[in-house]
């Protein structure tokens, strides 16, 4: 590992000279992954909402698909209440210390309980904070839970993450938004996009038809530029169309 401490400089450098939000969540991830990460998740959280609701967008890696699945339906996502509680919190906390601060919901119960069933009781949470309330959570796992106690670690991967994050909301706000390209229905679709939902979702919550839910999606990839769901999300935030 000491080797790869030798090389925050050069990794925080990387960070600085992405041009695209994409790029830098990449390039986080893997520099995460170097550092012995096998989870990752990030929340970035329109203002004033809850790391939780239906307004982030949230991108994972490495977490099964069954996780994923339920962790994208809003009424099992609402439940969880690690991000705020880290957030509040204000600094690295793991999960386990996160949920001991304040007695359980019912449903917060239940929540944990399922965290703990898919075998992902031992994670960190990061809070990150930008400007203009561009604020986010992320949080990692290691395949050995000891690792969550190796202090110089994960105060790596936090300066790395809020580096990271800080440079996400510059380019965020250096670039210029364009979302008239998109009309009124196809931002509501984009960012139901971004907040998980099906198209089937999309239909049921606008209140439309499943085939022009299917179409608007469509229109919505090809004025973007994109091929799939992640591909709008990156592209929507890096254009300034979400909700930020």
């Amino acid at each position: 590992m000491a080797d790869k401490y030798e090389l925050i400089g050069q990794w925080l450098d990387d960070i600085g000279q992405k041009t695209e939000v994409i790029d830098v969540l990449r390039l986080i991830r893997k520099i995460c992954e170097e550092l012995g990460a096998d989870r990752t998740s990030y929340h970035l959280t329109p203002k004033l909402h809850s790391q939780t609701d239906r307004a982030i967008h949230l991108l994972a890696s490495g977490f099964s698909s069954e996780w994923i699945s339920l962790y994208e339906d809003p009424e099992f996502r609402c439940h969880d209440p690690i991000p705020d509680l880290v957030m509040q919190y204000g600094e690295p906390i793991t999960w386990l210390d996160a949920l001991a601060l304040r007695k359980l919901s019912k449903g917060e119960q239940g929540y944990a309980d399922a965290l703990k069933a898919h075998g992902l009781e031992h994670g960190i949470g990061i809070p990150l904070y930008g400007k203009n309330m561009r604020h986010a959570y992320c949080s990692f796992t290691f395949p050995d839970p000891e690792m969550l106690q190796d202090s110089r670690l994960i105060a790596t991967i936090a300066a790395l993450s809020r580096a990271a994050h800080l440079k996400i909301c510059s380019l965020i706000d250096q670039t210029e938004n364009d979302s008239g390209r998109l009309s009124e229905r196809e931002r509501q679709v984009v960012q139901r996009i971004a907040s998980g939902f099906s198209n089937k979702a999309i239909a049921d919550d606008l209140e439309i038809s499943l085939s022009t839910a299917d179409t608007y999606v469509k229109r919505v990839f090809a004025k973007l530029e994109v091929n799939d769901r992640i591909g709008a999300t990156i592209k929507a935030l890096e254009k300034g169309i979400l909700l930020l």
